[in-house]
């Protein structure tokens, strides 16, 4: 089965999952003018998954009017991105279109408890996010089911600007940065914190590779938010051993013209395997000189690598991707994952769809279920602190069976999760390689998922936490 996606951008970043956006391609500011709305109206049966019900639909809901960022008889929500970034147009463009898509099937239902969702478009184009948190400070009620690469500078110390001094929430798509991933006032559905890194794909990938896990380094993207995503990898490695973990290689984080230096410097190491962090489209030009000048381990890589610019190249052959949500190519096995693909690619056109997709996607969910729970509770009124309250309550999350069992919980110390399963680039296509459905290592619904899966690792900054806020 050929995977419908039609494009992929996913970020210079990772989540679990990593464990890491305008409409029908806008590239748009992130102004009220922005805002992009979709009609309610009314669908009878609507489901997700393995949702017992849709978290949609008609009802009497309405919004703190303190806390609205608007009219009390809508939900505004921003969706942070960077698509607009001019040194990757695009990027991460799956998570805003998956925010589209939700928004107009959720509205089709009627909304979240009658609200209708507005989405206001919080583009920061990798470098004005102070400029886009200014927008949310006044008219949002929350964030749902974005994510910045550069997320650390959501907390800016300034009024109007500063996630904490402004008393936003977040429910986001992912968290990149320590300081993001280690903060208050969200719930992760997918959580990415700065301490603690799912080192599953690593421990398998030196028991089904033992040769090529000899001697690994990692290869990074030069950003502070990336190089902290090296650091916990680095560190995992080490920690679970086995393994000669080897310096790292820097890079352009927007490219280079010529990758035979770092080819170079990849086959003077002696590295037997490496980790990419950055672009799949710049790690598919790396990989095809580094096999030019005769480089023949094999490459280890994070979730934003299931990717098509894999499959573009011969090069790329026999390069192992793990991941924490079902892939596509098994979508008639996973309800949820045609769902997300018939949702996504029916509300936009030449819609980009990805794992950081999906995983905005469960965001949404949760928001959504969270709400519902906060109206029972609440007397029908939405607020922030409601919706942080109910959405850390989830302790077993799989966004309706997009992804491995997650653990929200935010009354607690956020931590990564164990679960995942490699895949493979065999014939110009990927192909799941550990483990297969129903046998050896697969703990539930194809994922492995051992006691020992997550690491203590090193952080290179620390959660911004406002000691205020009671989540």
């Amino acid at each position: 089965m050929r995977r419908p996606w039609i494009v992929v951008t996913v970020t210079l970043a990772l989540t679990l999952v990593a464990g890491a956006c305008g409409a029908s391609g806008d590239e748009g500011g992130s102004g009220e003018d922005d805002a992009t709305t979709t009609t309610a109206a009314s669908a009878d049966g609507a489901s997700f998954g393995t949702l017992e019900e849709s978290p949609c639909g008609e009802g009497e809901l309405s919004v703190d009017p303190d806390q609205a960022g608007g009219s009390p008889e809508v939900l505004r929500i921003g969706v942070g991105g960077d698509r607009s970034a001019a040194a990757r147009p695009g990027l991460n463009k799956d998570i805003w279109d998956s925010a589209v898509g939700f928004a107009e099937w959720c509205n089709d239902q009627g909304g979240i408890g009658g609200l209708p969702i507005e989405i206001v478009d919080m583009d920061a184009a990798l470098f004005n996010v102070e400029a886009v948190m200014t927008t949310a400070c006044t008219g949002v009620f929350a964030m749902v089911g974005g994510g910045m690469v550069q997320d650390q500078l959501q907390f800016s110390g300034k009024d109007g600007s500063d996630f904490h001094r402004c008393e936003l929430i977040d429910i986001p798509g992912f968290a990149n940065a320590p300081e993001k991933g280690d903060s208050n006032g969200q719930v992760q559905p997918v959580p990415n914190p700065g301490s603690t890194q799912n080192s599953t794909w690593f421990s398998d990938f030196q028991q089904l590779e033992p040769e090529a896990a000899e001697k690994w380094l990692v290869m990074w993207g030069e950003l502070p938010s990336i190089e902290a995503v090296k650091v916990k990898y680095e560190s995992a490695m080490e920690a679970i051993g086995g393994t000669e973990v080897l310096e790292s290689i820097s890079y352009p984080a927007v490219g280079a013209d010529d990758w035979v230096p770092y080819a170079r410097k990849l086959i003077d190491s002696g590295a037997t395997s490496f980790s990419w962090i950055g672009e799949p489209v710049y790690f598919t030009k790396f990989v095809e000189t580094a096999r030019q000048q005769g480089w023949e381990g094999t490459p280890l890589l994070e979730t934003n690598h299931y990717n098509e610019a894999l499959l573009a190249s011969d090069a790329t052959e026999g390069t192992i991707v793990r991941s924490g949500f079902h892939p596509f190519e098994e979508a008639d096995d996973w309800p949820a994952i045609a769902d997300y693909l018939e949702i996504v690619n029916g509300a936009t056109d030449d819609a980009a769809i990805g794992p950081l997709g999906m995983q905005g996607f469960s965001a949404w969910l949760l928001f959504a279920t969270a709400a519902n729970a906060c109206g029972e509770l609440n007397d029908a009124v939405l607020d922030r602190t409601c919706i942080l309250e109910q959405a850390a309550a989830v302790e077993d999350w799989t966004g309706g069976g997009l992804h491995a069992p997650t653990d929200p919980d935010a009354f607690d110390r956020v931590k990564a999760g164990p679960c995942g399963m490699l895949l493979v680039v065999r014939d110009g296509a990927f192909e799941r390689l550990y483990p297969e459905v129903g046998g050896e290592g697969d703990d539930i619904a194809g994922f492995h998922c051992p006691e020992d899966g997550v690491t203590e690792v090193t952080a290179t900054g620390a959660g911004v936490v406002d000691p205020d806020r009671p989540i």
